[in-house]
Parts: C-alpha cells; structure tokens; sequence
C-alpha cells in the first residue's frame, strides 16, 4: 500500500529527479531552438518544425511506454529499474542532440530531427516511469500537492542552472552565444551532473510492496478502455494543453527577445534566475493556497494573474533588460502555478479513474498525459516558429521594427488565448475539493470488503 505521510528525506530523495530531469528539458525548452536557427543555421520555420515533427513522434511513445512500465514486475519494483539503466542512454543522446556534424543542407536537417527524436524515445524511457512513482508513493492529496511543489521547486533550480550556466558554458568553449561546438560542450556538463542524480533517486526511494493478489496485466486495448471513462483527466489534458501550446511561445522567444529587442542575450540567464529566486517562493505559495481553496481554484486564480501580466506587457514597451527581468518574474507566478496544480491534479485523476471503473492505471496515464503535454508543446514551438519566420526573422543580424513588433505580440497573444481557454474549459474538472478524499475513502472500503467477499466468515 502507497504511504499517506511521506518524510521529508523521502520527498526530496524522490524530487531530487526532477533536478535531473529539468536539466534536459530547460536546456531543451529554453536554447535548443535557438541552438538550431543562430549556432546551425536553420530557419525559424524549419526548427520549429524539426521541434514539431519531434514532439509528435516522441509523444506516441508515451502511452506505450506508459503500458509497457505497469506490466513491468521485477524484484527492483515497476519503475525503479528504468532510472537506473535509462540515465547513461539518456545522457549520450542528450549529448547527440546538441552535436552539429560536418554536413550542410536536407542532411543536415534530417540528422537534426533524427538526434532530436532518439533524445526524446530516451527521455520517454526514463521520465515516463519516474513520474508513475508518484502515485505510488502516496494516495493522500495533500501529500501529492506538496511533492508538486518540491518537484516544482527541483525543476525551477534546474531551469536556473540552465539559464545561468549554459551561455557562459558555450562562450568558454565556443568563443561566442551561438556556437554549436560550446552548445555541446555545455550539454556534457549537463550530462554529467544527471547521471550522477538518478542513481540517487533508485537507491532513495522504495517502491511500496506489490498486493498478493497481483493486478491484472492490461493490454494496450485494455488501459485504453479503463481511461474512456476517465472524465477528470480528460478534462485536465484539454485545460493543460490549450494553455501551454500558448505558453510555450514566452520560453521560445525569450533569448531572441533579449538578443535582438534588448541587444544583450547574455541577460536572458540573469531574467531566468531572478524567476527561479521567485519561483522558491511562489510554489510554496501556491501550495499554502491549495490547502484553502483547491486546485481547481488555484487554476483559475493562476490563470488570471497570467492575463493580467501578458495585458501589462501588451500595453508597454518594455526597452530595458531590468524592466523586462522584473516582468517575467512577476509573470512567472502564475505560470508556476499553472504547472504545479497540473502535476498536482494528476495523479488525482488515476483514484478518479479507478473509482468509475475499478481499474487503476498509473504509468499508462502518465505516459498518456505526457503524450498530449508533448504534442500541445511541439505544436507551440512549431507555430512559434513559423510565426517568427513569417514575421521576418533572420539569424544573427539586426532584426526590422516590423520583425520585432512581430514577436512581442507573438508572446502576447498566443498565450492569451490559451491562458483564457484553459481556464474556460477548468469549469468542467469535477474534483472540486474535498471530492478526492472522499473517493479515496471509498476505494479504501471496497479494498476491505473483497477479502471478506472472498473469505466469509463460517455460519455459527
């Protein structure tokens, strides 16, 4: 049986993952497309794509790989042993992905996408069954909230890390911000420090004991119809992906904003660790909020705070990097609660899920949930840069007026419109708070009366 109380060392023992795990994905999310138009050359629209195409075929991988992780059974528990063998693959392809070979032109943007998808099948290999772990460790929805705010605060570290560390890392080996050799020399000292954490994590965390009566090993057909019914997480993936194929395009153009608007790219690593100081705040905020008025009000509250900083944005010209640190800052309060009550809302949904239908699927609705966040992000990155191909954008000179006004309403609007949707389609979540205890509750008592189903006691 899961844990309803967790310590402290247990909690940062398993979180410390999300280190490891945002090291690739910040760096991914933050410089890899500019890694493709200033350090190899590509067009906004072509990276945008490769980033597309890449997310959409890693993406399917999810829920089967979500499949294969809950039929998993070995004496080192489901999940565990996919960290331990997963993390030198991951590391090499990571590496792999910032590499530029010697070729120019339709090769050259073939290996880029082919790189980009081995990374992400090694990313799914391991990421997939981590985040399982997490319904398994604890049933309670206050326990879940707050591992949601020490993989919050983990993954807010590790946006800082990137943010800091990997212009300098490249200008040290490269001699400039857009060299490809120093981006791969930047992604092995990433890398490194990874591999070093995961094999912390196998060794911290246990998983709980597997039931004597062992559970049914669904096929793929099988975890799909135990999900139909699913209506909380149906509703979750609609709500998550609508705001984040809109929010993907403020991390997207980020760097190009200070670069080309601001005329000082260095000062992007600076503005991200400003938002992750605020950030260690924040998520601790916001799961105080949680415990007073649920999640599905923190969404809201978050979602709102997110308008009104992208309406501020849209009514000022922001000309200095101090100007533009503060606002991302403030902005970023409600983008990180956003990402924390998602993560916190999810593994609510498998109790929901069990309770409709009696089957739990924990792995398989990871794994399905990560293949829609995946498609709503390639799709972001993807619109992001045929937008910003389509407003004029040109590597590595000096962008027209008619360009830069072009991607400051990028940031604005396509974000507006998720941000707002979102929280439209939060109306229909229906776990309002309190409802998930009270379905543990009842799942609790149906686990105590099978065995007296089974077993009844001997007429006297």
């Amino acid at each position: 049986m899961a844990e309803h109380k967790l310590s402290t060392a247990k909690k940062i023992g398993f979180t410390l993952g999300d280190y490891a795990s945002n090291l690739y994905w910040q760096s991914m999310s933050i410089f890899l497309m500019f890694f493709y138009t200033d350090a190899v050359g590509l067009s906004a629209a072509t990276a945008g794509l490769i980033y597309m195409i890449a997310s959409i075929v890693d993406a399917l991988a999810d829920p089967v790989m979500g499949s294969i992780a809950d039929r998993t059974r070995t004496r080192r528990g489901r999940y565990r042993p996919y960290i331990l063998f997963g993390c030198v693959p991951l590391a090499l392809s990571f590496v792999l992905l910032y590499w530029r070979p010697p070729i120019e032109g339709l090769w050259l943007t073939l290996w880029m996408m082919l790189s980009h998808i081995i990374f992400r099948f090694a990313y799914t290999a391991v990421t997939i069954p981590y985040t399982s772990l997490n319904a398994r460790l604890t049933s309670s929805s206050d326990e879940r909230s707050t591992i949601a705010g020490y993989r919050m605060i983990f993954g807010v570290l590790a946006a800082s890390t990137v943010s800091l560390c990997t212009l300098p890392l490249v200008t040290r080996f490269g001699g400039a911000v857009n060299s490809a050799e120093g981006f791969t020399w930047a992604a092995v000292a990433f890398a490194v420090v990874a591999t070093a954490i995961y094999p912390l994590v196998y060794y911290i965390v246990r998983e709980p004991e597997e039931p004597e009566t062992e559970e049914p090993k669904l096929g793929f057909a099988g975890h799909w119809r135990a999900i139909a019914p699913n209506r909380a997480f149906w509703v979750l993936i609609l709500c998550t992906c609508v705001a984040f194929i809109g929010a993907v395009a403020v991390g997207d153009a980020m760097i190009y904003y200070f670069r080309y608007y601001l005329n000082d790219a260095a000062a992007v690593g600076d503005a991200y660790a400003a938002m992750s100081i605020v950030g260690l705040v924040a998520i601790p905020a916001w799961v105080w909020v949680t415990k007073f008025i649920g999640k599905r009000n923190v969404w809201f509250a978050a979602s709102l705070w997110g308008l009104a900083c992208l309406a501020f944005f849209a009514l000022v010209d922001i000309r200095s990097t101090g100007a533009m640190t503060a606002w991302l800052t403030v902005q970023s309060v409600g983008a990180l609660g956003l990402s924390f009550t998602f993560w916190s809302m999810l593994p609510d949904t498998i109790e929901y899920g069990e309770w409709r239908t009696g089957v739990r699927t924990e792995s398989f609705i990871f794994g399905l949930f990560q293949f829609f966040l995946k498609v709503a992000l390639g799709v972001g990155t993807g619109l992001f840069g045929v937008l910003f191909d389509w407003v004029g954008y040109r590597a590595n000179v000096a962008q027209s007026p008619e360009t830069l006004a072009g991607l400051k309403w990028i940031i604005v609007v396509l974000p507006a419109i998720g941000t707002a949707l979102g929280a439209l389609f939060m109306l229909l979540y229906p776990l309002r708070k309190g409802t998930h205890e009270s379905i543990v509750e009842q799942l609790a008592a149906r686990q105590r009366a099978e065995p007296d189903m089974l077993n009844p006691s001997p007429a006297s």
